[in-house]
């Protein structure tokens, strides 16, 4: 600081210390009764609150467009995703039209549920909506199939199947024109057979079997869309929703043991899940953090009694920071609920410093209050603007408009200043009382440890500076290929359900909850606004309510017209009718066996070989199982029932979906209508993607490009790109502010522009090789690791004013430019910062655990930058200007 100000700011300190030496037991009941009155208030009055469109100031464009949108149509940013898959397309049919049944009798619960697929009018008419070719494919696929579907009909027997089966392949032998379809066959019977005996058997979809490989092959999962009524109130907002989902499905039976799951997913889900497990990482980090730091604090200070002190006040200090955090956010969210584990590693440091040099005193055969006073007589001033800079990194993201990090910034940097304090006043009045004349003594023999700086930074200074210009040139060009990822979803933990049910619907455009939604005043509007979208080339469709009236109507209807003759099959009479004797049964199932081991098979296409030889080897084990059960016609019927029992109604379902009536938009469903068309005459336009949205370049050429058609448009991908850019700009706009504030306080404190020069190089230095390792690595920016390169410009640069201010005491001609003691402090103080923020990256979440690695590699790299450049440049300085202290005045 200019020597008016640093006198003034060093004879505050000094007397504040002085001060709560002398009444150190009151100030120690004083921090006691605040600690634990602000413990409480803290403890009752700061939440959680996980709700993530609050990281962002809601008055952005984005923002409001979304709340417009909302308006009038339900939106997909507070929905619940239920994924039901099953064994078949039946059961995963049946399971969701059950669950979501369930669902709707809660209202309590519940706004709105809504199965896309599980109306009974897309059932009767869902072939409307495919092309005429797709429908001709089909009709001629089903006329194939035509001679199996006869026969069962008249006679669903294992006796009938086994033949068919057989008469199949032996077809199959001199054609080869349907192997994957008569494989499929008998990949079903072969799963029949395993499933007689289980407790949960999962029957045969026949709609399966008669739609593979054809142009409406069926998928085996559903989704329920759900509106929860959120508790934004509490941490977990959605968890009572989530428990009825899943206490509905336990009592329906729809568990994997039955051959259905049922997975939740969506953003509260998504954030349901991240909070209790950000809870439980946090938690655990700060716990493991604050261990490692008290063991390190062992090491540096070799005082039992001077580490507990320290460490009271790191407690104290996260105690009144809890309690500002209550009083001036009232809510931790997603990011700032780190605040603890940074507070443990930033706050430790300033207690290290102030006791490296009370330790100096001691050694120096001072007492205890003498040698605090001295201590903080030498470095106090440094203290103070240490504290400041570094909530300068923090107070940098106040201002954007990234509200996640902007209250963090507001907690953590207000932190800095509590345990500035503190370390003034409490951990002076705890050496008071702890280190007694035994405790100094020990401590006076102690050997503490000897950091040497290498000599040939002193001798070769100008090369240590040359190689770090060439790095740091190096760095500042690799830095041009930083990006930033704007997808929440790859930050959390890959392991939770939401998270993998999420990626799943995310592969695929025609689940994808990264959809566009437009919104036009009327229809008309509406109907060109889609056409518009649909020239892109990176849209897969876009449909307004009239999309959902099938085109071509008449032709597809002739289509389905001749194709559901396929299914007329004429009664034979006595056909089936006589139950087959059991014997006639295992006689059958024996003869496909041993037709299964024709040498021809295992030679003919690879899949329906291995099919082959897989049935075999199972119709063994059942027929050798069934002729020793008690009752073998039991399990032969619970075979036949597997095989065939459904047979009959998938059949009836389908000739009712070959047999749909003309559409009009006034037999669309109530539901569809509502969302698709609201009450004032707005009309919505879907569009989705063409590609896989989980790759952030093909969500940025999506977003991009839809908002080129509209600018308005909103939806679940508008907003996670939005997202993504607004805290990418938080992040340039809070390493402008940090590094322009902490230049300006250092020329106004120091009035020195060399000596604030100094101090910035190094950190300039290490924010670039930071930024060059983490493109270097392929580490994109995210939204929770934002905040770590400018919070290593407000970390490193407090190392560098220690250094330079240090630097000024030492000797002309002394072996080393930097203070030995102020060298060993920087030194524990960066590796106690360092194996706090460690802890951090441990963490299941992405997000959390990549910004405690980056910021184990800043701190390393800051350390490096401080011990190894700083020296050199001073040490040129030195040489270039007449002395340490530069301008060839040693005392100025």
């Amino acid at each position: 600081m200019s020597s008016r100000l640093g006198e003034l700011v060093t004879g505050w300190v000094t007397a504040c210390v002085r001060l709560s030496q002398r009444q150190a037991r009151r100030v120690l009941w004083l921090n006691l009764a605040v600690g634990l009155g602000l413990a409480a208030y803290a403890g009752t009055h700061l939440g959680v609150n996980a709700d993530n469109k609050r990281l962002l100031d809601p008055d952005l464009p984005f923002q409001q467009a979304a709340a417009a949108f909302h308006e009038h149509f339900p939106s997909m940013d507070d929905a619940l995703l239920v994924v039901v898959d099953a064994a078949s397309p039946d059961a995963a049919r049946a399971a969701a039209r059950a669950l979501a049944a369930h669902m709707e009798e809660q209202r309590d619960t519940f706004h709105d549920v809504y199965l896309p697929a599980g109306d009974p009018f897309f059932e009767e008419h869902g072939l409307l909506y495919r092309s005429v070719t797709e429908l001709d494919d089909f009709a001629d696929h089903l006329a194939r199939l035509q001679p199996v579907i006869a026969e069962l009909t008249l006679d669903p027997s294992i006796g009938n199947l086994t033949a068919l089966v057989k008469q199949g392949l032996q077809s199959e032998r001199n054609s080869s024109a349907n192997p994957e379809q008569w494989a499929a066959v008998l990949d079903r019977v072969r799963q029949a057979t395993v499933q007689v005996f289980r407790d949960y058997p999962v029957a045969v979809s026949w709609e399966e079997i008669m739609l593979q490989g054809s142009a409406l092959d069926p998928g085996s999962r559903q989704v329920i869309i759900a509106e929860p009524v959120l508790e934004f109130g509490k941490p977990l907002a959605a968890a009572r929703s989530m428990d009825a989902i899943r206490s509905a499905a336990r009592d329906l039976g729809l568990v994997p043991e039955r051959g259905v799951t049922v997975r939740i997913t969506g953003n509260p889900a998504l954030s349901y899940e991240e909070v209790i497990n950000l809870a439980w990482d946090v938690g655990v980090s700060s716990l493991l953090s604050f261990a490692l730091v008290t063991i390190l604090l062992w090491f540096a200070l070799h005082s039992l009694r001077l580490v507990s002190a320290a460490a009271l006040t790191l407690l104290s200090g996260i105690v009144l920071t809890a309690a500002f955090a209550a009083a001036t956010v009232g809510e931790l969210n997603l990011v700032s609920i780190s605040f603890a584990v940074l507070f443990i590693g930033l706050g430790v440091d300033f207690a290290i410093h102030l006791s490296m040099h009370f330790i100096d005193g001691v050694h120096a055969q001072q007492g205890p209050s003498v040698a605090m006073e001295r201590a903080s007589r030498r470095i106090g001033a440094s203290l103070v603007l240490c504290g400041l800079t570094t909530a300068i990194g923090f107070f940098a993201f106040v201002p954007t408009e990234y509200r996640g990090v902007a209250e963090l910034g507001l907690i953590s940097g207000g932190g800095m200043f509590v345990i500035v304090i503190q370390t003034l006043t409490l951990f002076p009045a705890l050496t008071v009382v702890l280190m007694n004349e035994q405790a100094t003594e020990q401590l006076r023999r102690a050997k503490p440890l000897r950091l040497a700086i290498p000599t040939a930074i002193g001798r070769y200074p100008g090369g240590v500076a040359c190689i770090a210009l060439v790095l740091g040139s190096a760095a500042a060009v690799q830095l041009t290929g930083a990006r930033f990822d704007c997808n929440v979803v790859t930050m959390r933990d890959p392991r939770t359900e939401s998270v993998q049910a999420f990626n799943d619907l995310l592969a695929s455009s025609a689940t994808s909850p990264w959809s566009v939604d437009a919104m036009a005043r009327d229809l008309d509007s509406a109907r060109a606004l889609a056409e518009r979208m649909r020239r892109l080339d990176v849209v897969e469709s876009a449909a307004t309510i009239e999309d959902y009236v099938p085109e071509e109507q008449d032709e597809k209807i002739e289509v389905l017209r001749d194709a559901s003759l396929l299914l007329d099959v004429p009664e034979t009479p006595g056909r089936g009718s006589a139950a087959p004797e059991t014997s006639e049964q295992i006689a059958a199932l024996r003869a496909l066996r041993d037709l299964l081991g024709a040498e021809w098979l295992t030679t003919h296409d690879a899949g329906l070989a291995r099919s082959a030889v897989r049935l075999r080897d199972h119709l063994t084990v059942f027929v050798e199982r069934v002729e020793v059960e008690p009752d073998p016609a039991a399990a032969l019927e619970d075979l036949q029932s597997l095989l065939l029992g459904n047979f009959s109604a998938q059949i009836d379902r389908l000739r009712r979906a070959l047999e749909a009536e003309p559409v009009t938009r006034a037999d669309l469903p109530e539901d569809l209508r509502h969302r698709m068309l609201s009450d004032d005459g707005y009309a919505r336009v879907q569009v989705f993607p063409r590609d896989d949205l989980s790759d952030t370049a093909a969500l940025e050429r999506f977003v991009d490009a839809v908002h080129v058609v509209d600018p308005q448009a909103t939806g679940v991908a508008v907003n996670i790109l939005a997202f993504g850019r607004a805290t990418a700009g938080s992040l340039r706009q809070a390493l402008v502010t940090a590094f322009v504030a902490i230049t300006v306080v250092l020329l106004v404190l120091w009035w020195r522009p060399l000596d604030a020069a100094l101090a910035l190089t190094p950190l300039a230095l290490g924010a670039a090789l930071t930024g060059g390792l983490m493109v270097a690595l392929d580490i994109p920016f995210n939204f929770a690791n934002v905040i770590v390169l400018p919070l290593l410009l407000g970390i490193g640069v407090d190392s560098g004013i220690h250094i330079v201010q240090g630097s000024r005491d030492v000797a002309p001609g002394a072996a080393s430019a930097i203070d030995p003691t102020t060298a060993r402090a920087v030194f524990f103080s960066a590796v106690t910062t360092t194996a706090s923020f460690g802890s951090l990256a441990f963490s299941h979440h992405r997000g959390i655990a990549s910004m405690g690695f980056l910021l184990v590699c800043g701190m390393l790299i800051m350390l490096v930058c401080n011990l190894v450049v700083l020296p050199a440049l001073i040490a040129l300085r030195g040489r270039w200007g007449g002395g340490p202290n530069g301008n060839g005045d040693e005392r100025r």
